[in-house]
């Protein structure tokens, strides 16, 4: 596909869309996604200070986005507008079961389960996995199973296969390619080897190895949380930027708003004692990723792509960690880690400079 029909497309504006509805949608969107997400942060800070596991409520949270572009299209629809309703009432469905599930985290402490040489796990966690899974499995086959129309209207059409699998092949690469750079300029700062050596260890360990394998089959079992990330930011909220602002200044005013979405993970659960540098890296990693995920997205039109994309970024951290499962948590972020994030993600963000950042879209932000 040429980049100026890739624009084009991309801003294609629906033709019984209006002001008034765009407006509406925009504003259940935000009052889900970001809404939901600050009055679950209040609880998440009860959780904290109880020193509670957090998982629960970091894994619902990738739920709100796609819950308030679906409750902004059932909300506006219009008689005979066709969607796949069984997929729409599946994701909300899960989210409210997770959400419950959260809830009962904080009302009712349990001890972690052992898991012998596995270590420990949260059993809220691990109860909040169960509709996760169901609901990925039923979301996902419901979504297959929707005739063209419903999938048309819905945003989840699968388009151009060919160009989607080298975006996910170019994604790999360049993931690689940034855990290798990041590793070689720690070690020349250092003067040794220690890094890429350890990166080296890491991947051929057995567990991680053993989670590289399973990739593929996990995606269809937790596929709801990265769908509920992407059809938020990317299907819906990253055409509204763009033609806010320009497709160059809206991808950046993207991933900032991506990346405050984030905030209250990022002082509670990715971190508890470096939070101002962990946000900093999260505007760096959102900014960065949102140029490239978007650049994915609006050449092949497919959802799909950013939902896989946005998968094998979280799930490659234990396959690159040597199969700790646990490594998001706890982090620990130094002043020295900052130049070696924007150094990779260099990698990601000068796909900013592509052809298809510079042509400008016509017409209403789109609203599939």
């Amino acid at each position: 596909m040429a980049d100026q029909s890739a624009a084009e497309r991309f801003f294609q504006p629906r033709k019984d869309s209006n002001k008034k509805e765009v407006r509406r949608r925009l504003w259940i969107y935000l009052a889900v996604a970001y809404g939901v997400t600050a009055l679950m942060s209040i609880l998440m800070y009860l959780g904290f200070r109880k020193d509670l596991d957090l998982t629960s409520f970091v894994n619902v949270q990738m739920m709100y986005p796609a819950c308030g572009v679906i409750l902004g299209k059932l909300i506006t629809r219009r008689e005979g507008t066709a969607l796949p309703m069984v997929g729409y009432v599946s994701v909300l469905l899960t989210t409210a079961a997770m959400m419950a599930v959260s809830v009962c985290s904080l009302l009712i402490p349990a001890e972690p389960l052992d898991l012998g040489p596995a270590g420990t796990m949260d059993i809220w966690n691990l109860i909040s996995q169960f509709p996760l899974m169901a609901g990925s499995v039923i979301t996902y086959i419901s979504f297959l199973a929707a005739g063209r129309e419903k999938k048309e209207h819905a945003g989840i059409l699968r388009r151009n296969i060919r160009l989607s699998l080298w975006m996910i092949v170019l994604f790999l690469l360049l993931y690689t390619a940034r855990m290798v750079l990041v590793s070689g300029i720690a070690d020349l700062i250092t003067a040794s080897s220690e890094n890429i050596r350890g990166l080296a260890e890491n991947l051929t360990n057995p567990k991680s190895l053993g989670l590289l394998l399973a990739l593929p089959f996990n995606f269809f079992f937790v596929f709801a949380a990265f769908f509920g990330e992407e059809y938020g930011w990317r299907y819906y909220l990253q055409p509204v930027m763009q033609k806010r602002f320009g497709l160059k200044k809206g991808i950046f005013a993207l991933g900032l708003a991506w990346a405050v979405w984030h905030i209250a993970v990022d002082f509670m659960y990715y971190t508890v004692e470096d939070g101002p540098l962990m946000f900093l890296s999260q505007i760096i990693t959102c900014v960065s990723l949102a140029i490239f995920i978007g650049y994915a997205y609006m050449k092949t039109q497919n959802i799909w792509v950013p939902v896989i994309l946005h998968y094998l970024n979280n799930n490659l951290i234990p396959v690159f960690s040597g199969g700790k499962m646990d490594v998001l948590q706890n982090q620990h972020v130094s002043p020295g880690d900052i130049p070696l994030m924007l150094a990779g993600a260099l990698l990601y963000a000068v796909f900013i400079f592509a052809p298809v950042y510079r042509k400008n879209g016509n017409g209403q932000a789109r609203e599939g």
